[in-house]
C-alpha cells in the first residue's frame, strides 16, 4: 500500500504544478518554432514536471513489522482500591489521587517497558496484562478505578492480590531476558481479622521496585457517593490511618524497599535505579507499521532528462553561434 507524505500541503502542490503545466502548454501554443521541434520540447518539459511532482508528493511504501529497541523490564503495578485509599489526608486530595499520579510518573520515567496492572479490594482483578501500550494502562487508571460504595465494602485484606500477582510474576519469568519489577501501592490498612499476608514465596520472582505507602498516622475521613463514612460501632466519622508495619512486611517479603509517599519525597531515585538495572533489546514487532521512501527511484530519471535538456540547449546554442558567425562573414 502506498502512502503520500508531500513536502508541502497537497492543495498548494497541485496548484503550483497545475500553473506550471498550463504555462508550458500556453508557451507551446504561442511558439513560432518548428511544430515538431516545439512538441518534443513540450514533451520533455512535461516529463520533467511530472517527475518533479512525483518526487514532491513523496510516495512511501507501507511495510508491516519493524525491529525496535525496547526495554527488557516488565513493570507490574499492584494498586489497592479499597475505600480507605479514598481517605482525604493528602495535600493533593485523596490517597488514590497520589497513587495514580505516581503510576503515571513511573510510566513516564520508564517509557519503553512493558506495564501490567492489578487492582484489588474485595477481590483482585488483572486490569491489564503486560503490554507496551501505555495509553491502555493510563486509560484504565482514568476509567476503571472507581470509588467503592460503603454497602459493598467487606473489610480490607492485603493478601487479596496474591494469586494474581503470582501468576503475573511467573508469566514474566518465563520470558527470555526479562526483568520483573513490582510497585505495590497501598495504605497497608487491614480491617478484617486476617493476619498480615506472607509474600515471601513471591520474592524469588521480583528483581526490583518498591512498596509505596499512602496516608498519615493521624488519618483521614472517607467519602463515597452518599457522603461521609461513619463507624458502625461508635457512629463517629470513620478514620483511616496508614499501617506502615504491614507495608514494610510486604516489602521485606518481596525483597524490595518500602517508601513512604509524602510531600517532597521524590520517585526519581527509585525509577533511575530501576532503569539502570534494565537493558535495551531488539525485537521484531509485526504490529508496527513503517513507511519507506520511494521517491528516490524517480530522481535518476529526472536527472537524466535534465542532462539531456542541457545537452540539447548547448548544442542549439552552438549551432546559433556558428550560423551567426557565417552571417557576419
Amino acid at each position: 500500500m502506498m502512502h503520500l507524505n508531500p513536502l508541502i500541503p497537497m492543495p498548494i502542490l497541485i496548484a503550483v504544478f497545475a500553473v506550471a503545466f498550463i504555462g508550458l502548454v500556453t508557451a507551446w501554443i504561442l511558439s513560432r518554432d518548428n511544430r515538431i521541434k516545439s512538441t518534443f520540447t513540450l514533451i520533455r518539459a512535461i516529463a520533467m514536471l511530472a517527475l518533479s511532482f512525483v518526487i514532491a508528493i513523496r510516495p512511501m511504501r507501507e511495510e508491516m513489522g519493524a525491529d525496535v529497541q525496547l526495554s527488557n523490564l516488565d513493570i507490574l503495578f499492584v494498586l489497592d482500591t479499597t475505600l480507605s485509599m479514598w481517605a482525604e489526608d493528602s495535600p493533593s486530595g485523596t490517597r488514590m489521587d497520589d497513587a495514580i499520579k505516581d503510576i503515571n510518573k513511573i510510566m513516564d520515567d520508564l517509557e519503553g517497558a512493558n506495564f501490567g496492572l492489578i487492582s484489588f479490594r474485595n477481590t483482585a482483578t488483572v486490569l491489564s496484562p503486560f503490554t507496551q501500550d501505555e495509553e491502555t494502562v493510563r486509560g484504565l487508571l482514568r476509567n476503571s478505578i472507581i470509588r467503592p460504595v460503603r454497602d459493598n465494602v467487606k473489610g480490607s485484606k492485603m493478601d487479596t492480590p496474591y494469586y494474581d500477582l503470582e501468576n503475573m510474576l511467573i508469566s514474566s519469568t518465563r520470558k527470555e531476558n526479562r526483568q520483573t519489577i513490582v510497585f505495590f501501592l497501598s495504605d497497608g490498612e487491614i480491617t478484617s481479622n486476617d493476619p498480615v499476608p506472607d509474600y515471601k514465596e513471591l520474592g524469588q520472582f521480583v528483581e526490583g521496585g518498591a512498596v509505596l505507602g499512602y496516608g498519615t498516622e493521624a488519618g483521614g475521613y472517607m467519602k463515597d457517593d452518599y457522603g461521609i463514612i461513619y463507624d458502625r460501632q461508635t457512629y463517629d466519622k470513620a478514620v483511616s490511618c496508614i499501617d506502615e508495619d504491614n507495608l514494610k512486611s510486604i516489602a521485606e517479603d518481596l525483597g524490595i524497599r518500602y517508601v513512604r509517599r509524602e510531600k517532597g519525597n521524590l520517585l526519581t531515585p527509585i525509577t533511575a535505579e530501576v532503569k539502570a538495572s534494565g537493558s535495551m533489546i531488539t525485537e521484531r514487532r509485526f504490529d508496527y507499521v513503517t513507511y519507506q521512501d520511494t521517491y528516490y527511484k524517480y530522481v535518476p530519471y529526472l536527472a537524466g532528462l535534465l542532462i539531456l535538456e542541457l545537452f540539447i540547449r548547448i548544442r542549439e546554442n552552438a549551432k546559433v553561434r556558428v550560423k551567426h558567425g557565417k552571417k557576419q562573414k
